[in-house]
């Protein structure tokens, strides 16, 4: 493992070496020539990997390129790694960046620790068919094809997120997010991540995780804007995102579901806004998204849709992160990959104490030392 551990530490110093030098739109001559090294061969060695950079060179490569040590060094951040889609409404850049800095964090914890313990990552990925010629109904078809093909049952929502993780190894965070950001996913080889606000309403979140595991289906396809605003700009941005929501729905509402209690809707007494509230508590969604599915259904109209403020926002938060996110950082601690110091740090905890909490809450024992 010590020899794979540095190859790793060298690849990784050559990638952010080739990253910033990129970023300053330096050739390898140039930045050869302002860190005294001649040969470019040598450059390319380097930011391959395959040549290691001794303690003199990397200070000098920190001053040329005007990066900080752990730019270079630290394992526990995504620098240009991973590509990112945000659906913020209304968050600012600023804030933002500043979070996709602190969940590249995580991403990058996560892998991390994934390669220093050995676990293996599939090299495949699992695609939808659907293309940039794809119509909303067959984004609709595809969501039902898959809660079939993983027997999701009745309440697709209660077993979504185990699914996504067995299935396809992807990684779902429960995060405290800006005012303004409901979800996010990143692609980055072998650690697909869904982030989701914990704090938002069930029935969001459940639409959320479904709408980012669409993009992360279709990302090479159908690649989603950095951010889906209220209105994305242009006709293709806006078009993808709906493809996603279209797909959302059905995967949550499929109709082997919804039209038997859309049948059956006259037997319980109930009007269509009571029986709405019902039936989205039922499948865990909110009673705007299941409007839009009896929509294109075509079994009401858009008078018949229950507005977001109508969606329940009672029920108990997820715990911050996930029990597979915080089984793998007690074996961090367990094997010394990480001090505790760190990992209160990264998880941005209220010091040992509040790592405790994140542990019990989801039934974990404490490590040792915590």
């Amino acid at each position: 493992m010590g020899s794979a551990i540095r190859e790793s530490f060298a690849s990784r110093v050559g990638v952010r070496i080739r990253m910033a030098r990129e970023a300053m739109k330096l050739t390898q001559e140039q930045l050869g020539a302002k860190i005294g090294i001649r040969d470019r061969q040598t450059i390319t060695a380097i930011e391959k990997g395959a040549r290691k950079v001794s303690a003199e060179e990397l200070t000098h490569f920190m001053a040329v390129l005007n990066r900080d040590l752990d730019f270079f060094t630290d394992p526990f951040r995504l620098e240009g790694e991973g590509r990112f889609s945000f659906r913020a409404k209304g968050a600012a850049d600023g804030e933002l960046e500043a979070f996709e800095s602190t969940a590249g964090q995580w991403i990058a914890f996560w892998r991390e620790q994934a390669r220093i313990q050995q676990l293996e990552t599939s090299p495949l990925r699992f695609q939808l068919t659907l293309t940039k010629k794809s119509t909303f109904e067959d984004a609709q078809n595809a969501g039902e094809a898959l809660a079939k093909a993983w027997n999701l049952g009745e309440v697709p929502a209660m077993r979504l997120i185990s699914t996504i993780e067995e299935k396809l190894g992807v990684l779902v965070l429960f995060v405290d997010m800006p005012v303004g950001i409901s979800g996010a996913a990143c692609q980055i080889a072998g650690s697909d991540t869904i982030l989701i606000n914990r704090k938002d309403s069930e029935g969001r979140r459940n639409f959320d995780l479904a709408h980012e595991l669409f993009h992360v289906l279709t990302w090479d396809a159908l690649p989603p804007e950095r951010v889906d605003r209220e209105s994305p700009p242009g006709s293709k941005a806006k078009r993808v995102e709906q493809l996603a929501d279209n797909f959302a729905s059905a995967l949550l509402m499929p109709s082997h579901t919804l039209k038997p209690l859309w049948d059956a809707r006259h037997e319980t007494g109930l009007d269509i806004k009571a029986w709405s509230i019902a039936v989205a508590a039922k499948l865990h969604v909110s009673t705007w998204a299941l409007g839009c599915r009896l929509k294109s259904l075509g079994f009401i109209t858009d008078d018949d849709i229950l507005k977001r403020d109508e969606e329940n926002h009672g029920g108990e938060i997820p715990a911050l992160f996930s029990r597979h996110f915080m089984e793998r950082a007690s074996q961090a601690l367990d094997q010394a990959d990480v001090s505790v110091m760190r990992l209160i740090k990264l998880l941005g905890t209220t010091g040992r104490g509040g790592l405790k909490e994140l542990f019990t809450s989801h039934g974990l024992p404490v490590p040792l030392g915590v």
